[in-house]
């Protein structure tokens, strides 16, 4: 029943989109990612890191597949500021990593100032050989306050979206 739900859930969401304005605290996202991971991979860090934005006050922001967020992110206001070369992490940036031979999904963790948290603890950026051995990741920043979020699926996003969803869906652990 939840994935049926879900589905429906994704299809208003692609039908109606999103905007609005709204005011961002990267401590209360990490914070909440923190708090709030689990002891080990549930195969849903896409749905613990949109919880934790969203509790950082980006309410506009939804579930997708993990690496859509590289689209999704900037949409919500979100600045790459990584995309190969040399990075520091800071405290609340999103890291988002491409699908791969081990997942369709991808991945998305955020920094806590100390750690790679997704649903889990990580223990780098990369939350397992899979990814490790690709190398490839982008970072993602938005500074505390205010920002405009205007987020729209295209129709082909859409469909990639579901397509995936249903490759990956056995994989997840409610």
């Amino acid at each position: 029943m939840k994935k049926k739900k879900f589905l429906y859930f994704l299809i208003a969401l692609y039908l109606v989109g999103c905007n609005g304005v709204y005011k961002y605290d990267n401590e209360k996202a990490v914070e909440y990612i923190t708090e709030h991971k689990a002891q080990k991979s549930k195969c849903m860090c896409a749905w613990y890191s949109m919880k934790a934005i969203r509790n950082g006050g980006c309410y506009n922001c939804y579930i997708y597949p993990a690496y859509s967020y590289n689209k999704m992110l900037v949409q919500l206001g979100f600045k790459e500021v990584f995309n190969g070369g040399n990075y520091t992490p800071l405290k609340g940036d999103i890291s988002v990593l491409p699908r791969n031979s081990h997942s369709v999904f991808g991945h998305i963790a955020i920094y806590n100032g100390e750690k790679w948290i997704s649903d889990f603890e990580q223990k780098s950026i990369f939350p397992g050989k899979a990814y490790s051995e690709k190398g490839e990741y982008q970072i993602y920043r938005i500074n505390d306050g205010w920002h405009y979020a205007n987020v729209y699926i295209s129709p082909l996003d859409f469909i990639q979206y579901v397509n995936t969803l249903l490759k990956g869906i056995n994989k997840i652990k409610w």
